[in-house]
């Protein structure tokens, strides 16, 4: 296939479609059980799922809300610049259709630690509580995603057990831990899913990019062919 043109539709859509390909497959590989003691499921989809997020985060939700960047893919389709304003205009992450509910557990903020050691246990009790459910539903799509992002970014993550707990059982879960910003460092915001309802979210939130068909209609110029700056 040839290069993309639209980087925050068509790279998300090659992962998403390597994802469903491959993920079964990977995860039933004895070598890959042999060697690592357990299949690479997850590191897998981790693989995917960091330009699946940040690509999108990068080239089109920072250029729509002013914030510096290195590329801009507004132009490139109209149509989705314009769904993206509407789902990050103040929208709760359950409003949207890349959300299911009681897959997410949330906290807002919570005292910082190094999450590159053993987490609080604090936090765990806080993430297993059904009001971080509740937190994650509410959460606004702007926090919810920039935590995700920035987790995927920074090294912000963790393999968690099928309590939500970091041990050398398998891994049925994963951390997400963020600073809500550069200027707060003192606080981490915290996302936990399960692997499952972590493929879940990319098969959704990769069908919700594609939706406006931008990779039959634009030129096959490359990215970059469009220069003028988004109609406010």
């Amino acid at each position: 296939m040839g290069r993309p043109t639209h980087y925050s539709t068509e790279v998300v859509t090659r992962c998403q479609r390597l994802i469903e390909r491959l993920s079964d497959q990977i995860a039933s590989d004895p070598a890959l059980v042999d060697e690592f003691g357990g299949p690479l499921r997850t590191t897998f989809l981790l693989a995917m799922s960091t330009p699946m997020i940040v690509l999108p985060m990068e080239r089109l939700y920072k250029p729509l809300v002013g914030r510096e960047g290195v590329a801009d893919d507004t132009m490139l389709d109209l149509d989705l610049s314009q769904r993206v304003r509407e789902q990050f205009d103040g929208r709760l992450v359950s409003a949207t259709p890349f959300f299911v509910d009681g897959d997410w557990a949330y906290i807002d903020a919570t005292l910082a630690f190094r999450v590159a050691d053993p987490w609080p246990a604090t936090v765990f009790d806080t993430l297993d509580d059904p009001g971080a459910l509740t937190a994650a539903a509410n959460a606004p799509l702007d926090r919810f995603l920039g935590c995700l992002r920035n987790a995927l970014s920074h090294g912000g993550v963790t393999y968690l057990d099928q309590n939500g707990r970091q041990s050398h059982a398998a891994t049925n879960m994963l951390g997400f831990a963020s600073f809500p910003s550069v200027k707060r460092t003192d606080e981490l915001r915290i996302l936990r899913v399960s692997v499952d309802g972590f493929e879940r979210f990319l098969s959704l939130w990769s069908r919700w990019l594609a939706e406006s068909g931008v990779e039959q209609e634009i030129s096959q110029d490359g990215p970059g062919w469009y220069s003028e700056p988004l109609a406010a």
